[in-house]
C-alpha cells in the first residue's frame, strides 16, 4: 500500500467530531497493522514518554480493568497518571483521561492537528492519527506515569511505538483470528510483542500459552506469572496479594475481578515507586469501570458487561457465580457478526432461562434474526427478537421477576446502548 495521499485543499476540522469523520473516511481500511508508518510520524513529533514511567497492557480480556485498577491506585500514592484505553462506550474522549479527567476539546483539537501537520503524506489510520494525538496530548502534561492499553494485538500496535518500563498481558483468548492467528499459541506471539529486552513482564493469565513463556523467558527480565509467582485469594470482606517482592495484605475488594487487579497491583511493584498499602487501599476502593460487570443501582436485577468473545463470557459467568440470584438469568445478547457468535455461546450454554436478542444498527453489526438462529441452533429459548438493545431490555424487565438477573451482554455498542437509555452516561 502506498504512502503517497491527496493533501485534502479542505479547512482543518473545528470540532472533534469532524475531526473524527474526517478521519473515518480518510485511510482506506480501518485496521493496518505495522509501525514503519507512525513510527515516522511519532518521530517527526517527538512523541516521548521523558521522564514518565510507561506500563503497557496487552491482552484478550481484562486490559481495561487492569489500566483502570493501576490509575487508580497511582492516583491514590500521589502520582500524576495519564491513562489510555480503548474503544470507548459513549464519548471518544473517555480513551484520554489525565488524573481521572477527560481532556477539553480544545486540546484534542490541538493534538489532531500536530499530527496532521506531521504526517505530511503519510497515510496514518484511525487508530494510528488518534494514538499520536493522545501521546502528543500526554508529553505536554507533565505526568508521572503513563499507563496505555494497547487496541489490538501488541507487536504492531500503534501503541508499541513507546517502550514500556513494564509489560502486562493480562490474558490471552481467541479473538481477532483474521490479524493475530487462529490459536492461543499464535496469538500470544503477537501480544509478547510489547515486551522489551531486560525489563519486567507480567502474565495475568493463570494458563499462559508455552509460546509465551517461550518468548518471555531468557528475554524480559524479570517474568512474574499468575499461579506462580502472583498469589492472591479472597478472605471473607478483604484479599490479599502475594508477590515475590511485596505482601499486600487486607486489600478492599474492588468492582473489577480481583485476577486483573492483582495483575495490577504487580506490575506496578516494578515501576520503582512509592507505593504506600495504605494508599493502594484507597485506590483499589476507588476503582470503577463503566460496562465490565456493572450492577445498575437502579435495579438490583441488571448486570452490564462487555464480553463479546468465549474467554470473557466464560469468565463473566465465572464471575457471576460470586453473586448468586435466587431466580434465574436472562440474557440480553447483541453482537458484531465478526465475533465468534458460536463460541460465546457455547461457554454461555445451559446458564441462562433464555434469550432476547437484540440487532445492532451499526457497521458489522448482527442482526437479531442470526443471533436467534445461533441461539436455537445450541438448543437454548430464544424469547424475542428486537432491532435494538434498548427494546430487548424492555421485553426482558417485564419478564424477569424480582429475584431473576438480567445479563445485557455482546458487544460494547450493545451496553453502551442500555446505560445510555438507563441514564448511567457521565457527561463533561
Amino acid at each position: 500500500m502506498s504512502d503517497e495521499t491527496v493533501v485534502s485543499p479542505l479547512p482543518l476540522p473545528t470540532t472533534l467530531p469532524g475531526w473524527l469523520s474526517r478521519l473515518e473516511l480518510g485511510y482506506p481500511v480501518t485496521i493496518d497493522l505495522g509501525l514503519e508508518r507512525i513510527a515516522q510520524v511519532a518521530a517527526a513529533m517527538g512523541i516521548s514518554a521523558g521522564r514518565a514511567k510507561v506500563m503497557t497492557v496487552a491482552g484478550t480480556n481484562g486490559k481495561g480493568s487492569t489500566v483502570a485498577t493501576a490509575d487508580q491506585v497511582l492516583r491514590a500514592c500521589g502520582y500524576r497518571v495519564g491513562r489510555y484505553m480503548s474503544p470507548h462506550l459513549h464519548d471518544f474522549r473517555e480513551r484520554a483521561v489525565i488524573q481521572g479527567s477527560w481532556l477539553p476539546e480544545s486540546a484534542w483539537l490541538d493534538a489532531l492537528g500536530q499530527v496532521e501537520k506531521a504526517r505530511g503524506n503519510i497515510s496514518l489510520t484511525y487508530f494510528e492519527f488518534t494514538t499520536l494525538a493522545v501521546l502528543h496530548m500526554f508529553m505536554q502534561m507533565d505526568l508521572d506515569v503513563w499507563v496505555l492499553e494497547v487496541g489490538l494485538g501488541g507487536r504492531l500496535d500503534a501503541v508499541n511505538i513507546i517502550d514500556p518500563d513494564v509489560a502486562v498481558i493480562s490474558s490471552i483468548g481467541i479473538d481477532h483470528v483474521e490479524w493475530l492467528g487462529p490459536d492461543r499459541a499464535s496469538i500470544a506471539k503477537e501480544k509478547a510483542g510489547i515486551m522489551r529486552r531486560g525489563r519486567p513482564v507480567v502474565i495475568g493469565d493463570d494458563d499462559p500459552p508455552a509460546s509465551l513463556l517461550l518468548a518471555a523467558n531468557g528475554y524480559a527480565d524479570p517474568v512474574w506469572c499468575m499461579s506462580r509467582d502472583l498469589i492472591w485469594q479472597k478472605t471473607g470482606t478483604t484479599w490479599f496479594l502475594h508477590t515475590p517482592q511485596e505482601e499486600w495484605p487486607g486489600l478492599p475488594l474492588p468492582t473489577v475481578a480481583l485476577g486483573n487487579a492483582a495483575t495490577a497491583l504487580a506490575a506496578l511493584q516494578h515501576l520503582e515507586l512509592d507505593l504506600a498499602l495504605e494508599q493502594v487501599r484507597v485506590g483499589l476502593s476507588r476503582v470503577q469501570l463503566p460496562g465490565r460487570l456493572e450492577f445498575v443501582p437502579a435495579d438490583e436485577r441488571l448486570c452490564l458487561d462487555v464480553a463479546h468473545n468465549p474467554q470473557g463470557a466464560r469468565f463473566l459467568r465465572h464471575q457471576l457465580q460470586e453473586y448468586p440470584v435466587s431466580g434465574q438469568t436472562w440474557i440480553v445478547l447483541g453482537m458484531l457478526v465478526d465475533k465468534d457468535v458460536v463460541g460465546t455461546l457455547e461457554a454461555l450454554q445451559g446458564w441462562a432461562a433464555g434469550y432476547f436478542v437484540a440487532g445492532l444498527q451499526v457497521p458489522r453489526g448482527a442482526s437479531a434474526a442470526s443471533l436467534a438462529a445461533a441461539v436455537k441452533a445450541m438448543g437454548e429459548l430464544v424469547l424475542g427478537q428486537f432491532d435494538d438493545p434498548v427494546a430487548a431490555l424492555k421485553q426482558s424487565s417485564e419478564r424477569a421477576a424480582p429475584g431473576d438477573r438480567i445479563v445485557v451482554m455482546g458487544s460494547f455498542y450493545t451496553v453502551a446502548a442500555v446505560r445510555q437509555y438507563l441514564g448511567l452516561v457521565r457527561e463533561e
